[in-house]
This record gives structure tokens, sequence and C-alpha cells, in this order.
């Protein structure tokens, strides 16, 4: 073989494994579908990831943004509620959804076959709390919560409200919460979603209900206060907050796995009672 056609099989060689090199390296990408942050848009929260992910900060994070896909990067779209992330994933318009553990094992539990578990996200921690206007109000909750927790009543709401329907695979749901009247008592109005079962749901009668709503009972009978239920869009409850509609509402909150993580979502006008329950992990869940 002349040099000149040696030179030229060997410029094409080197084409080709540069090729497949970069076909095999190629990075996928995710379509994560996950519910609307309250305080940051679409578009700031992926440079947020990036960002934290890019520098190191977000190990934890990092490693559940690109979920052990090899080299994968996750693209994330809001939806602003369940419904409306459950039909992205059906219609293919993402690939996955990211939800706390116990509302994606709800899902799975009563939609069997369609959804599967595509990964599970450790050690990243949320918690629900609620989220006020009046300082002094938190104030008192916080109190009344600590109250629940240390008499082992808030234990008792988790095994009946979320534990039980989740690991026994009780068909029954809990029976309704019921809610003490108190004549002449000052009267919280609280924003509910009926969003996210079990936490937050609507039952067949159309009443709010769930765990929430069962600590909201707990917490009205100890501060001896009346409570109004207020359906609010997920997306609408810090204007409703906000506009003085509602003095309270569920709020999910990013504890502090993540370096200022917890900022992203809580407007400034938000004072957040402390978390009452915690998911331990998120879960990735697509289509079967």
């Amino acid at each position: 073989m002349s040099s000149k056609k040696f030179v030229l099989s060997l410029v094409f060689v080197l084409i080709f494994a540069a090729a497949a090199s970069a076909a095999s390296t190629a990075v996928n990408i995710i379509k994560l579908g996950m519910l609307s942050k309250l305080n940051i848009e679409e578009s700031g929260y992926n440079k947020f990831m990036a960002a934290g992910i890019t520098s190191g900060k977000f190990d934890t994070f990092s490693r559940s943004a690109n979920h052990m896909h090899n080299g994968d990067n996750t693209i994330v779209s809001f939806h602003d509620s369940l419904n409306a992330l459950l039909l992205a994933l059906d219609s293919n318009k993402v690939d996955e959804i990211a939800l706390p553990g116990v509302i994606a094992r709800y899902i799975l539990q009563h939609n069997e076959g369609k959804y599967r578990t595509a990964c599970i996200v450790r050690p990243i921690r949320s918690g629900l709390a609620i989220g006020f206007k009046d300082t002094a109000l938190r104030d008192r909750v916080n109190e009344a919560l600590a109250g629940i927790e240390s008499d082992g009543t808030l234990a008792d709401i988790v095994d009946k409200y979320v534990f039980d329907i989740l690991f026994k695979h009780r068909d029954d749901e809990p029976g309704a919460v019921k809610f003490e009247q108190f004549e002449g008592a000052e009267t919280i109005k609280v924003a509910v979603t009926g969003a996210l079962p079990p936490v937050d749901y609507i039952a067949a009668d159309g009443t709010p209900d769930g765990f929430n709503i069962a600590i909201l009972a707990e917490l009205a009978k100890r501060l001896k206060v009346n409570i109004e239920l207020v359906n609010v869009e997920a997306g609408a409850r810090a204007s409703a907050l906000s506009s003085g509609r509602v003095d309270a509402v569920f709020w999910f909150q990013v504890l502090r796995d993540l370096p200022a993580a917890e900022q992203i979502d809580v407007p400034e006008s938000v004072a957040l009672s402390e978390p009452y329950f915690i998911f331990y992990e998120y879960m990735h869940l697509s289509k079967k």
C-alpha cells in the first residue's frame, strides 16, 4: 500500500473511531416533570440546578437529578397540580415525574400496572410545614405541633392516614376528619388543594380529607380555634396567603441537606412552621 493510501486509510479510521466514541458518550436528556415551585420560575430552577451540580455544591442532588443514568442530563418542567403532572407523563410530554415517596407510592398503589419506579432518590429530605403571614399565629402553631409530637398523637395520625394505607394495603380510606366547633372562637382560614393523596385529597363526598386535614383538626382542638377550609389551586397558595384570602397554607419545605435550596421556594412574606412530617426519599415514576 502506498504511503498516501495508508495515510488516507488512517484518517478514515480515526474519523470513524471519533464518531463512534462521540456516539457512545452522547448525553441523554431526561425530561422530568415536577410540581411547580412558588418562588422561582422553571428556567431559573434549571439554572439553579445546573450551577449547583457543576460547582459540586449539590453532590447528593446531582446524583438525584441525573438519577444514576450514566451521563444523562435532566431538564425540569413545572406543572401546577398532580393531575397535570400525571397527564404530562401519560401524554409523553415528560419521561418521568418526581414526587415525595409517600405520594409516589400512593400513585403506584392506586394505578396498578400503569406506572413504575424509575429511581428512588435519597437522602434529599423535604418536610410538610404550614405557612403563615402572621408570625404570632405561626408561633402558637409551633407550640401545638410540639405537643402533638411529644405525646404520641402525631405518630398515631401518621399511622392511620399514611402508613396503614401505604404499607398495610388497606382498601378503605380512614373515616372523614371531624372538626370541633368552638362558639365565639377565632376562625382561621386554611388553603387546601386536595391534590396530593394520601397527604391531602378530596374524599368521595367532595370534602377535603387526608393526613394534613387530620393534623389541622388536632391543631384546632388544641388551640381552641375554628377552621374554615378554602379550596385553592396548588400554584395559587402564595397569592391566596399574601392577599389575605387565607391565613395559612400547607407547604413543602426543602430541608437543609442542600445549602440554600430551602430558599428557592419560600417567598419572603411566608413564615413557615416547623416541619411536622419528613419525606426521606423522592421517587421518579415513569410509564410502564
